[in-house]
Formats: structure tokens, C-alpha cells, sequence
């Protein structure tokens, strides 16, 4: 049972939008609510205009920093309590975004490599499949390392494959071939010899219902649990 649901969540989303959709269903299902009264309350800034977080990254376009501290303050202005943004990728843009917003945006990437004691066994070689962003800054090996796990990287080819299926899924996320997504998880496994796979890109909480017999940390799922631990605290 929440201890605290008058606590006011507000969720930076858009990022993309079925991602967004995706993780406020699992905030949802995983409240231990027996009455509506009993969730917590959300507000969703759904806002897929804000400037793509890769073409930033890679080519120098527009920053998404600009139109992230918008939405966040038009959340703060709400008012919420606490931000989430269940976006790997626009995690990276956070040391620019939260110095102008006065309450806490909490990482999802924090949140997942904290998830991970009592899971993942300490020293474990850990793979992350995420998107441009995500594999080029390795935005999960500091942390990873911080808590006691091997960050294992992937190669440039393998990393490409991850990233046309994050493509696929944010265009057609209702048939995306979930038989080809399965065999490159087994692939990775065995290859790198890793123990777990890290889903760090929201995307894939699209289709993890249909990936349960793999071990894989879903980043979403994951960020979703500690957040809904924090309230549980009265946080």
C-alpha cells in the first residue's frame, strides 16, 4: 500500500509517445491499488515536439534541452512533486535540464542499476541494448560499475541491429517480429557471455510481456517499481 499517493507524479513523456503510454500502464499495474482512489496521481506531458535527443547527439541539430525544461516547468507549475522521464536517451540532456528545475527529475538509468541488488549477482557481465545515444555515451557503465557489475559493450554491428529494432517498434510496435528480436537476445547472450541484458531504451517496455523468459532488466518496469517504492516510503 502507498503511503503517500497526495504526492503529485509528473511524467515528461512524448519521448516517444507509445513508450510514455507504455510506462504509465506499468506504474499502473504495479500499484498494489484495490480502489481508484488508491493510485497515485499523474500528470503526463505528453509532448513528442521536443527536438530529437539523436540528431542533437550525433549531428549537432537542435537541443532537446530547450523544450525539456518547458515541459518541466509546466509540470513544476502544475504543480507536481517529482518528474520522471522514462526516456534512456533524453537521460543523457539531464545535467542541462535539472540545474533550472527546482524539484527532482529522477533517472531511469539510476533507478534500473540500482534495481539490480538481490537480482544480479555482484561482478556479473551485464550487456545494455539501447539506442544511439545510450551505446555511444555508454550511459549505463559508470553506474553499472558503481554497484559492483561488468559493463560489456557491444560491437558496432550488434549495436546497429538494436537500434533498427528500436525503430521498428516506435513505427509499428504491434508486429514488430518478436521472433527475430528473440533470437538476437540469445545471440548476444551467448556471444558476450553476459549474464543479463539491460533494455535500456523505453521502447522495448512496448513488447516485454513477450520477452519473459530471457533475462532481461526492463528499464521501464524497473524505473517504474522504484518510483513506486518511493511513494511506499512517503517520499
Amino acid at each position: 500500500m502507498i503511503k503517500n499517493n497526495k504526492i503529485t507524479i509528473g511524467i515528461l513523456g512524448g519521448m516517444g509517445p507509445y513508450a510514455s503510454l507504455s510506462f504509465l500502464k506499468k506504474l499502473l499495474d504495479l500499484t498494489e491499488a484495490k480502489k481508484d482512489w488508491e493510485h497515485l496521481r499523474i500528470i503526463l506531458d505528453n509532448n513528442p515536439h521536443i527536438p530529437s535527443r539523436t540528431r542533437a547527439f550525433l549531428y549537432n541539430e537542435e537541443s532537446p534541452v530547450e523544450g525539456m525544461i518547458e515541459s518541466c516547468q509546466k509540470l513544476v507549475n502544475y504543480p507536481v512533486d517529482i518528474i520522471l522521464l522514462p526516456c534512456n536517451s533524453a537521460t543523457y540532456f539531464l545535467p542541462y535540464v535539472q540545474p533550472q528545475i527546482n524539484i527532482p527529475i529522477i533517472s531511469i538509468v539510476e533507478a534500473t542499476c540500482k534495481s539490480l541488488n538481490n537480482k544480479v549477482s555482484n561482478g556479473a557481465r551485464i550487456i545494455v541494448w539501447g539506442g544511439v545515444i545510450t551505446y555511444t555515451a555508454q550511459l549505463y557503465k559508470s553506474q553499472l560499475q558503481q554497484f559492483g557489475y561488468e559493463y560489456v559493450e557491444m560491437d558496432e554491428n550488434d549495436s546497429k541491429i538494436v537500434f533498427n529494432f528500436i525503430e521498428e517498434i516506435k513505427l509499428n510496435n504491434n508486429q514488430v517480429d518478436i521472433d527475430r528480436i528473440k533470437l538476437h537476445i540469445k545471440n548476444t547472450l551467448h556471444k558476450y557471455n553476459c549474464s543479463n541484458i539491460i533494455l535500456g531504451c523505453s521502447e522495448f517496455g512496448c513488447i516485454i510481456d513477450q520477452l519473459s523468459q530471457y533475462p532481461l532488466i526492463d528499464s521501464d518496469t524497473e524505473y517504474a517499481k522504484y518510483v513506486i517504492e518511493l511513494m511506499k516510503n512517503n517520499v
